[in-house]
């Protein structure tokens, strides 16, 4: 099922290609990736719709196709509860002859046929559903792709949930604690320091004397740096009257600390033109730590650290729209493990796991730096490359003998095979899910032609 345009940007806006939705009352929270969860499961399920809840006011977020039909789009829209928090794994095919769904989907949802719900996150306080308007029997790949889905839902909710404790106690903090006890600056217009509280030892490590008749900007990290000077032009301006930044600065050892400082713009209290400000600093290092946690968390596989099958997702969509403008040509491999099912069954997942980030290590380095290896999950994995076809057999063939080396584990090794099935722009298709289904067709092609080998899409009549 194609996308007529991108994901939406949050759930409180709607774009050309998909409808976001967000009923739930209490806004979007941008450090949870449900919009792209939501779009990545409708696309991975191949359904028209997709949605996540959350209990309470917490919030929900739907994507629907933008070419699904109107009567299903405003089955989807009305329609309450699918279906309630709280519900066990729930796998409807029909929702009209199965007992517990007729009566609803008769009354609210005469659209919607198909339902499948998953809860997740703390006392199944989520679901991850997905819904079409046509017939879907239960499958076990169907299954284990929305699991897993819902696992990765319940880990960015946990994160989430641990972020927003962590800056609710801040907030706490800044409540109940004197002012004195963050860094209190005062400066002039040219962003000259004039006072430093004593607080300054702790955050950064200078005395206040140090930093007094000095601008900020002198130890702001260089990334940061262009941004500040632009903030604090605002502020020399007086265009900025109360506003929060955050940034780098070095502490006195060298090391880089994230801050957030609130400034706000003060006047002369007889002419009331702008005479400098004064600006409140706090370490807020931790947050920022368990916000990149949960940006890698959505973003990369745990166990290989390669990118994840949502990443994934997103790098081919770009790769086969960058192809369709450029006309160059991209090679999709879909690889496979050969015998590690044996491994696993016989020695058991820690062996499992050995042979898994070993395999990925050996692919990334066999691959270029700008090629894109992920894993699917499983023993799959894939990528992406852009090179001449007559350059992919040696590519393919130099992976397979990499994979095929003895791998040490414990007092003995281990041995596995790789096969791999290549589809290419623009002949094998041209959109991220026609592609992948002819590489996924070739690999199968390799499987059968006896494993720990390679075949292209476009040689079907080799074998």
């Amino acid at each position: 099922m194609d996308d007529a345009g991108p994901a939406a940007a949050s759930m409180t806006t709607r774009s050309a290609g998909d409808d976001a939705v967000d009923d739930g009352g209490g806004g979007v929270r941008p450090d949870l990736r449900f919009p792209e969860l939501c779009r990545i499961a409708r696309l991975l399920l191949d359904v028209p719709a997709a949605s996540i809840r959350l209990s309470g006011d917490a919030g929900t977020w739907t994507d629907i196709h933008p070419a699904a039909d109107p009567e299903f789009r405003q089955a989807v829209a009305t329609a309450p509860g699918w279906p309630a928090l709280g519900t066990p794994f729930v796998w409807c095919g029909d929702t009209r002859e199965d007992a517990a769904f007729a009566a609803w989907s008769s009354a609210h949802g005469p659209g919607i046929r198909f339902l499948a719900s998953i809860p997740f996150g703390p006392g199944r306080m989520g679901c991850l559903t997905v819904l079409g308007p046509s017939l879907r029997a239960e499958t076990a790949e169907g299954v284990e792709r929305l699991t897993a889905l819902a696992a990765l839902a319940d880990q960015a909710l946990r994160l989430s949930q641990a972020a927003r404790m962590a800056v609710e106690r801040e907030a706490d903090f800044r409540l109940l604690a004197e002012m004195s006890t963050d860094t209190i600056i005062r400066g002039n217009l040219q962003g000259v320091r004039l006072y430093v509280s004593p607080s300054i030892r702790n955050l950064l490590g200078y005395e206040p004397e140090e930093l007094v008749g000095q601008k900020a900007i002198a130890i702001a990290h260089p990334d940061d740096a262009p941004a500040f000077r632009r903030f604090m032009e605002g502020v020399r301006e007086a265009r900025v009257d109360v506003a929060v930044i955050e940034l780098r600065l070095q502490h006195k050892n060298g090391a880089w600390v994230w801050m957030e400082a609130s400034l706000r713009l003060t006047h002369d209290p007889v002419t009331g033109a702008a005479n400098g400000y004064v600006v409140s600093v706090r370490d807020v290092g931790k947050r920022k730590a368990l916000e990149e946690r949960l940006e890698h968390l959505a973003s990369f596989d745990t166990l290989t650290g390669l990118p994840n099958r949502m990443q994934f997702g997103e790098s081919l969509m770009v790769a086969t729209e960058r192809a369709r403008r450029s006309r160059e040509s991209v090679a999709l491999f879909y690889m496979d493990l050969d015998r590690f099912k044996a491994i696993n069954d016989t020695l058991g997942h820690e062996a499992g796991d050995v042979v898994l980030q070993t395999c990925a290590a050996r692919l990334r380095t066999a691959l270029r730096g700008a090629d894109v290896v992920a894993r699917l999950g499983g023993d799959e994995f894939t990528a992406l490359l852009t090179l001449d076809r007559s350059e992919l057999s040696r590519v393919a063939e130099r992976l397979v003998a990499s994979i095929g080396e003895p791998i040490p584990y414990k007092d003995t090794t281990l041995s596995v095979g790789l096969s791999i099935g290549i589809a290419c722009t623009p002949q094998d298709g041209d959109r991220p899910d026609t592609l992948l289904s002819s590489a996924d067709q070739a690999l199968y092609r390799a499987k059968a032609a006896g494993r720990n080998t390679f075949r292209f899409f476009t040689d079907a009549g080799a074998d």
